[in-house]
This record gives C-alpha cells, structure tokens and sequence, in this order.
C-alpha cells in the first residue's frame, strides 16, 4: 500500500474546460511518441450483438495522428469549440500556426511545419462508429456513421464562402459537428490538462469520469481496469503483471505527486476472455475533492481551494515503509535481495521512478559479476548512492533493451542480406532460363524462318540503324531479335494460361 499524499490547503487558479461527452471518450490518437497502435474497439451485448464499434483509420500519407495531434485536439480545438457561439458555428479560427505553437509551450521554426502535418494527420483521421449518447435534454442518441471529424484551411487558402484565409480554420464536418452540438459537457481542469504528458492526460480524461461518480455518491475510491484503460486510452495491454506495474507507474507519476491521487489499489482478475487483467481503484485525492467541489458548484469558483486529506486509519503504524503500494513491492524485494534494507528500499521506490530504479540495479548486477572494485566495499550502499545521486552509465555497460535493441537490427541485416542474395540467385537463373529459352527457339527455326523472323523484329526500326556497318550491327540484330523472341514467348505463356 501507498502512503496518503498531503497537501497543505492552497488556492489553485482553475482554468475549466467544458468537452463533449459523446465521442471524446473514444481514442482516435497513437500517445507513444512512435510506432503504430490499433484502435478498433467493438462490445457486444447480452445477445451477442455489436451495442458499440470505434474504428479509426489513416492516411498512409500524413500517419496516424500521434502526441502532438493529441495535445492539438485536446488543447486547442476543443477550446476554440468550447470559446464558440452556440449553436456551434461551422467554420472556427484556431489562429496562425506560429500562434497554436505558443499556446502548446512550442519554439517556432520547425515546429510550425510538425503542426501543419499534426492538423492533417487530425483531419484525415477516418471514423466508423456506432455508439449511444445522451444529449443536454436527457434524451438519448445513437450515432452509426463513418465519419471525419474535420477538415483544415490553411492561412492563404479558400473558405467555403471564397475568403481567403486569414489564419488558420477547421470546417466541421456535418455529423461531427451535429454531435457536439447535441452532446453533455463535462468541465475538466484546463490547466492540469496541459500541464501533463499526453499518456497521463489521457488517463486523467478517463479517470475523471469515474472520480467525480466517486466523490458524487460519496464513495470511497473509483474503479477503473486495467484492460479498459489501454483499450480507451489506447496503449499496448500487457498481461504480465510486471510490465504492467511499470507501465501504470509512469501514468499515475504526475497524479501522485499532484494530489489527484492518495492511493491506488490492485485487484487480480480476469477478463472476459480468461485473460489477465487487473480492477485498480483510486482513492481520490486533495486535488481531486477540490475539483469536484469546484465544478459541483453552480458556475464554478475561480480558485480550487486544496484541503489536507487526513490520513486514512488503515495507513497509520509505526513503519512508514509498510504503507507502500502493493504495486511497488515486487521492486522493494529486488533491492532487499542486494542487500537494501526494506525501510531505505521502500524510500528508494517512494521517491524515484521505478524505470531508473530498474537501471541502476541492473548496472549493479553488471558490475558485481565483473567483480568491480566499486561495489566491492560496501555493495548496498554503492547502489542506494547510485540511485539517490544518479550516478552516470559505466563505461562498457550495455542495458538488456539496448543489447536487444542491437540483437533484433542485427538479425534484421541479417535477414535483408539472406533476402537480398535469395533474389538475387532467382533474378540469375530467371535470366539463365530466359537465355536458353531464347536460344532454342533460335535454333529450332530453319534458315527461311530465322530470315522471316529478323525482317519482323526490324519492322519499325529507324533505317540508319539497319544500316550501320561493323560489329554493332549483328549486335543490334541480335538485341533487336532477343526482345522480338522474347515477346513471343511470353505471348504463347500468357495464351497458355489463358486455355487452362
């Protein structure tokens, strides 16, 4: 278990965002900085049929709309949306590109044009969906459609009504913009929205939903899993439970050391496929109790209040170290089995990441088997000091992701080169067998046929050339004969073919 974060009571500006309630609970955005992640989310009902389906497409051009897109839709597309008149009108400034760089922390220069391909990636982003919403009148909608949800106008270029474009502008299309016209809001803090990377605001934006139910009907913790996270966040499901530990450890980082967070618990179970998978239930924290006491209030303050949580009774007693998450235990045990007492390894876990945790303890292991001289006095405190000072890489060193990352690029050479000499040797014995191919059908013609069929592959030729004198004469009668040949052949393959 974790110990209850405290916070001393401070006024917070609040800066709310007003977002739909309809599709933004959908993922349409890649949040690891590379590669590529599917989303096609489908869920049955209890008669086996489709109830909900979310798909998104790409284009192969522009890729799959990745962090920077993300933090484009979320900061600033859906603030001009929220900024807007209602009904929301059509067409909507967003501003010049080198304004949308500012308003994200962005130096300009090269991330102007990274921004321009961000809106594209945005607006080629393809959507089949099918799913239920509840519109501001209580009512209830469904929407089955493929859809994008906007497209761009660049400064310079037409507006739909011939202007010229003074900055950059986003043209709803018709079923998107019908949607968030109809669809609830729910406010969400602005400001803590940017404030975090793309992976931990994306958690916050799904988390929050069941956080303000928690505080609302005045239960103890919110329940979120770990299968639904990664499929709506989205990102890579593991079923190991140590890489899951450390993946949820960088999400939930920033939420911890805010506050939104006081503790985090951990219930092993399966899903519905029998797989793994893990029900993690948040007690909310001081920042998360100061929202909902913000946007529970009829136009909301301009300052969250931030009050001290009290600490709950199952966390006092006399080791603080026994109140470590059980999420973190299994890293508490790798330092203990090197000889960290259990008291500084909890410490160690409590207050630095778990990854450069896991790095400095396999530099440890590294150094042990060499027997370096280093560890060899005093081998637990060498690697408590190594983490609490961050100390450097050891020269030599090689981390197991990076030796594989050197294994897989090798076998990867490997392979081009063992393909690359495959086709080779079938390109060489193609030619061969074209060659002798050519060559018989040569000699199985009689003089009258060989003189017919060198008067037909000259059909067409320029007469200078026919009449070139010396060797470069037979050798474009033997070219031209070659290619006549060959077409032959590959006429009577094809007509072959065709009578099978």
């Amino acid at each position: 278990m974790d110990v209850t974060i405290v916070i001393d009571t401070l006024p917070a500006p609040l800066s709310s965002i007003r977002v739909e309630t309809a599709l933004s609970r959908y993922p349409v955005h890649r949040l690891a900085r590379k590669g590529s992640i599917e989303i096609d989310i489908r869920e049955q009902n209890k008669n086996g049929e489709v109830a909900i389906r979310w798909e998104v497409d790409y284009s192969k051009k522009h890729g799959q709309p990745g962090p920077l897109a993300y933090k484009l839709d979320t900061l600033v597309v859906n603030r001009r949306i929220e900024e807007a008149s209602r009904p929301i009108p059509k067409v909507i400034k967003l501003g010049s590109l080198r304004d949308i760089c500012r308003e994200l922390d962005l130096t300009e220069g090269e991330n102007v044009a990274t921004i321009r391909k961000a809106l594209r990636q945005n607006a080629f982003a393809g959507i089949s969906a099918k799913t239920c919403y509840r519109q501001t009148d209580g009512t209830e909608k469904t929407i089955e459609a493929d859809f994008t949800r906007y497209s761009v106008v660049f400064t310079g270029e037409k507006l739909p009504d011939g202007r010229k474009a003074d900055a950059v502008y986003i043209i709803l299309n018709d079923i998107f913009l019908q949607v968030i016209n109809g669809a609830m809001t729910r406010p969400l803090d602005y400001g803590y929205l940017k404030s975090l990377p793309p992976a931990p605001q994306r958690f916050y934006e799904l988390l929050s939903y069941q956080m303000y139910a928690a505080l609302k009907h005045d239960r103890p913790r919110a329940k979120l899993t770990y299968s639904n996270y990664c499929t709506y966040a989205p990102q890579t499901r593991y079923f190991d439970w140590e890489q899951a530990r450390k993946q949820m450890a960088k999400v939930h980082s920033p939420h911890r050391q805010s506050g939104y967070i006081a503790r985090i618990d951990y219930q092993q179970t399966l899903d519905s496929d029998g797989q793994p998978d893990w029900i993690m239930l948040y007690t909310p924290g001081a920042k998360a109790r100061a929202e909902y006491r913000a946007f529970a209030k009829r136009g909301g303050p301009s300052l969250i209040e931030v009050e001290p949580l009290p600490i709950e009774p199952d966390f006092i007693g006399p080791d603080p170290a026994q109140l470590m998450l059980e999420l973190e235990l299994p890293l508490v045990a790798e330092l203990s089995k090197r000889g960290v007492t259990q008291a500084a390894a909890a410490e160690l876990v409590r207050k630095h990441p778990a990854e450069a945790i896991e790095g400095k303890i396999e530099i440890f292991d590294w150094l042990t088997a060499k027997q370096d001289k280093r560890v060899a006095k005093s081998p637990a405190g060498y690697l408590v000091k190594s983490i609490v000072d961050d100390y450097a890489t050891p020269k030599g060193f090689i981390s197991r992701a990076e030796q594989q990352r050197r294994d897989e690029a090798r076998q990867a050479r490997d392979r081009k080169a063992a393909e690359d000499f495959r086709r080779k040797q079938e390109e060489t014995a193609r030619e061969r067998a074209e060659r002798a191919a050519i060559d018989a059908y040569w000699r199985s013609l009689s003089l009258a046929e060989q003189e017919a069929l060198d008067q037909a592959a000259n059909e067409g030729t320029d007469v200078a050339i026919l009449n070139v004198e010396g060797p470069l004469r037979e050798l474009g009668q033997r070219i031209r004969r070659d290619e006549y040949i060959r077409q032959l052949l590959q006429n009577q393959e094809k007509f072959q073919l065709a009578a099978e």
